[in-house]
């Protein structure tokens, strides 16, 4: 099972119904992929190929965990805007003052 298709479906029957989700090390994919190495790209196709199933495909900074998991379905508002639309934080944008040099 070489393609990123194939390994998708295979993860989604397998795994797919644990709904806290489960994390693949590097090792764990090449022996299930039957690959020898494997780059971002092949990471990118998983999650696309899943996300149809309503699920993610993600790597860590140093690429040695994978996780798959369901993706949620509450928008980030309903549960974490604690300012709420009448109290909306103000920007702290503020210009910076550059001074020219005279040559």
């Amino acid at each position: 099972m070489k393609c990123a298709k194939d390994f998708a479906q295979w993860l989604y029957d397998r795994v797919g119904h644990y709904d806290d989700g489960v994390f693949l090390s590097r090792q764990d994919i090449l022996e299930l992929t039957d690959r020898q190495r494997f780059n971002s790209n092949y990471v990118n196709d998983i999650h696309y190929e899943v996300a149809r199933f309503g699920m993610g495909f993600v790597t860590d900074a140093n690429k040695q965990r994978f996780y798959f998991f369901k993706l949620p379905d509450t928008h980030w508002k309903l549960v974490g805007d604690r300012y709420g639309e009448m109290n909306k934080p103000k920007a702290e944008v503020h210009p910076i003052k550059i001074k020219q040099r005279k040559n």
